[in-house]
C-alpha cells in the first residue's frame, strides 16, 4: 500500500452495479447502454446547453395504441412533458448497433419523431450518429445535427459558438469506423485521414476569431454538390495550410482522400467542438483510443499507461527545484505516440498556469499567454525519437494536439549513435549527454532483438561480466545503457522494464553495470495488471536514476561511493483488472466512491505514488541543485 486514498472523505457513495442518473439522479442499472445515454444526457446540457429541467429519460411515446420509451426526450423550454411538448428526441444505443438494426436502430427513433407532431429534430447514435429534421409536410430528412439550444435550427458556427467535448473518445471513434467501413480504406488508413481532419479542425480554430470554414449546412449534407463543395472550397484549402505549417508531417502531395459523403460525415460530427479548449486528459483519452485500435505491437510497441507516463515524469520533475523545470531538456527515446511527452506537457502546463495566473490580464489573455509559452517551451525543450515512422508521425500529431514540440519528433532508431541517423536535423538536435531528463518504454519481447555486431560493439553491456561478446541481447537490455547515453553527467532516467532485469540472477550483470554508471533514486514495482490492456510486459517496474559524472563513477567501480536511500514503492493497484476492464475503489461495504462529475473513482494506486515521492525527496534533501 502506498498511502491513504485520497477520496477516504469523499462521502459520494453509489452501490456497485449502479449509475447515478446525470438528468434525475436516481440509480440505474449499471450497463453498457445505460453509460451511453448518461454520457448523451450529459452532453445535451454541457455541450447543447438545454436545461436539466426540460429533459426526460425513459419518457413514454404513443404510437397508435402502443406506448414505447425513448432514451431522452428534450421539451419546449419550461413546458409540461407530454408528447404534444416534444422538441428534440435522442436514441443512443451501444457503440456497436448499427443504424439498421431491426428493433433499435434509425427507424425506432423516426418512428417516434413521426408519432410526435411538434418534435423539429432527432439524433440516432449508435456505431454512427445520424442527425434528422422534419421537413415541409412532415418528412424525416438528413441533418448535421440537433440544435443548440436557442437556436430554431443547427448553425453555421463561428468561434464563438465553439463547445469544449465532453466524449470526444466516443465522437474520434465513431468518425474512424465510420471511415474504415465506408471507405474500404485499413485501419492504419482511416486513422490518418480522421487525424488529416483534426488537424484541419485545429487549424481553423486558431487562424480564425469569428466565421469558421471547417462546417456543413444541413442542405450541404443532402447533395452530392453540397459535399463537394465543403471538400474543394473550405477542407482541401484547409489541408493545405496544415501541410504547410507542418511540412515535416505531412508530404506536399498529400490530400484528404475521403469520398464527399464520408467527409460530410467527419466535418458535421466534430464542427461543434473546439478541440483548442476541450480537456487535455479528454483528448488525451480519445487520442489513445484511437492509436491503440491502430497499433499493432509487432514489434513489441505498446501504450504506456497514461497513469505511469504521469508518475514517472512528475518523479523526475520532482528531483530539480521548481525554477529550473521550464529550463528542463527532456528526451524519450522510444516515444511511441508520445505519452511521455504529453505528461510532461501536461504537468508543465500547470505551472505555467500557476505562474500567468498571478499577473494582471483577462481570462482569455492568460490563456494566450499560457499556450504561448507552452508552445515555446514544449518546441525548445521536448524531444522525440521513434524507429516506427508510424509511431513518430503519431506522435508529432498528439504533441500539436497538446500544445506542440512536434518538430522535434524524429523517425530514428536511438540505440544507434546520432551520427549515423539518416536525419541530419535528427542528429544536429538530439546528442549523447545533451539531455537533463530521459524518460522512456522500450520495446520488450517480441521481435525486439539485437544482433548487429557493429551495434553490440558499441554497448558495454555487450561485454560486461561476461568472457565472451554477447551474440545477441534483447533490445530493452540495451536500451538502459542506451538511454543512459543520452544524459548529461548528474541528469535524470525514467525507464520501464520488466522485472526481470531487476531481479533474474542471469541480468545481474545490467544491475551491476547500473550501479557502476548511475546512483538509484527510485524504484517502483507496478501491478502485473498495470498494461492488461495494451498487451506490454506483465510484471513492469519503473526505476529512476541519476547518471553519475566521471568521478563518481571512478569512486562507484572502486566501491568507495557514499552510501545512499532509494525510494521504493509497490503500488498494488492500476485501475483496471487483468483483462484491462476498469476496477473502481469501494469502501469496506461494498459501496463506489463518485467523483466530482458523478462518475466512480477508478482504484488506482499508482497515481498515488509520485505524491509519496515528493513527500520523500522533501525529507531527504534528495533535490538537484
Amino acid at each position: 500500500m502506498v498511502g491513504p486514498h485520497p477520496h477516504s472523505n469523499v462521502v459520494a457513495l453509489i452501490p456497485a452495479g449502479k449509475i447515478r442518473c446525470f438528468i434525475t439522479g436516481a440509480l440505474r442499472q449499471d450497463k453498457p447502454e445505460e453509460h451511453v445515454r448518461q454520457r448523451w444526457a450529459r452532453s445535451l446540457v454541457e455541450e447543447y446547453k438545454y436545461d436539466r429541467a426540460d429533459i426526460a429519460v425513459e419518457f413514454p411515446i404513443k404510437i397508435g395504441v402502443a406506448s414505447k420509451k425513448a432514451d431522452l426526450v428534450v421539451f419546449k423550454p419550461g413546458a409540461p412533458k407530454k408528447q404534444e411538448n416534444i422538441l428534440i428526441i435522442v436514441e443512443a444505443k451501444r457503440a456497436d448497433v448499427q443504424p439498421k438494426a431491426r428493433d433499435e436502430g434509425v427507424s425506432q427513433l423516426k418512428s417516434y419523431m413521426a408519432a410526435s407532431s411538434t418534435c423539429r429534430f432527432g439524433l440516432w447514435v449508435g456505431t454512427e450518429k445520424l442527425a434528422f429534421e422534419r421537413g415541409v409536410g412532415g418528412s424525416i430528412d438528413d441533418a448535421t445535427d440537433i440544435p443548440a439550444n436557442g437556436d430554431l435550427e443547427p448553425k453555421v458556427p463561428e468561434f464563438s459558438d465553439l463547445v469544449p467535448a465532453v466524449d470526444l473518445k466516443a465522437t474520434l471513434r465513431r468518425c474512424h469506423n465510420y471511415i474504415y467501413a465506408n471507405q474500404g480504406e485499413h485501419k492504419d488508413k482511416a486513422f490518418h485521414e480522421v487525424l488529416k481532419l483534426i488537424f484541419c479542425k485545429v487549424h481553423d480554430e486558431t487562424e480564425s476569431a469569428g466565421p469558421l470554414r471547417f462546417y456543413i449546412r444541413n442542405e450541404e449534407r443532402r447533395s452530392e454538390a453540397g459535399q463537394r463543395r465543403v471538400l474543394d472550397e473550405r477542407i482541401e484549402p484547409l489541408f493545405a495550410a496544415v501541410k504547410e505549417r507542418y511540412p515535416y508531417i505531412f508530404k506536399a502531395g498529400e490530400s484528404v482522400e475521403l469520398n464527399r459523403r464520408t467527409l460530410a460525415y467527419v466535418v458535421a460530427e466534430l464542427q461543434k467542438y473546439s478541440l483548442l479548449r476541450t480537456q487535455t486528459d479528454v483528448k488525451g483519452d480519445a487520442y489513445e483510443e484511437l492509436v491503440g485500435a491502430n497499433l499493432r505491437g509487432d514489434r513489441g510497441e505498446y501504450f504506456t499507461p497514461r497513469n505511469v507516463c504521469d508518475m514517472a515524469i512528475q518523479m523526475v520533475l520532482r528531483t530539480y527545484p521548481s525554477q529550473k523545470l521550464t529550463s528542463l531538456k527532456i528526451l524519450d527515446t522510444c516515444c511511441g505516440t508520445g505519452g511521455f511527452l504529453v505528461s510532461a506537457i501536461n504537468y508543465l502546463r500547470e505551472i505555467i498556469v500557476g505562474q500567468e495566473q498571478a499577473k494582471c490580464g483577462t481570462e482569455e489573455e492568460i490563456r494566450n499567454r499560457v499556450a504561448g509559452r507552452v508552445r515555446e517551451l514544449a518546441t525548445h525543450n521536448l524531444h522525440g525519437t521513434d524507429i516506427s515512422p508510424f509511431l513518430a508521425r503519431t506522435c508529432q500529431m498528439n504533441l500539436v494536439m497538446h500544445g506542440d514540440g512536434s518538430s522535434n519528433v524524429f523517425r530514428a532508431d536511438s540505440l544507434y549513435s546520432p551520427g549515423e541517423w539518416d536525419d541530419a536535423n535528427a542528429s544536429a538536435r538530439i546528442g549523447h549527454g545533451k539531455f537533463d531528463i530521459v524518460v522512456t518504454n522500450p520495446p520488450f519481447g517480441g521481435n525486439a532483438m539485437v544482433d548487429d555486431p557493429h551495434l553490440l560493439s558499441r554497448y558495454e553491456l555487450s561485454t560486461f561480466g561476461s568472457r565472451e561478446p554477447r551474440s545477441s541481447m534483447p533490445a530493452e537490455q540495451l536500451f538502459v545503457e542506451g538511454a543512459w547515453k543520452f544524459l548529461k553527467p548528474g541528469g535524470r532516467m525514467a525507464i520501464v522494464l520488466p522485472d526481470s532485469i531487476l531481479n533474474n540472477p542471469s541480468l545481474s550483470f545490467i544491475r551491476t553495470w547500473l550501479f557502476r554508471r548511475a546512483r538509484i533514486i527510485a524504484s517502483v514495482d507496478l501491478p502485473k495488471e498495470t498494461f492488461a490492456d495494451s498487451g506490454g510486459v506483465p510484471n513492469p517496474s519503473v526505476i529512476i536514476v541519476q547518471r553519475l559524472t566521471k568521478d563518481e563513477i571512478k569512486l562507484a567501480e572502486a566501491g568507495a561511493l557514499d552510501d545512499y536511500d532509494v525510494f521504493m514503492a509497490i503500488p498494488r493497484t492500476a485501475g483496471r483488472d487483468k483483462r484491462g476492464n476498469p476496477v473502481y475503489y469501494k469502501t469496506p461495504q461494498g459501496m463506489e466512491i463518485l467523483d466530482e462529475d458523478g462518475d466512480p473513482t477508478l482504484d488506482d494506486e499508482i497515481g498515488l505514488v509520485a505524491e509519496q515521492f515528493e513527500r520523500w525527496t522533501r525529507e531527504v534533501g534528495h533535490v538537484a541543485g
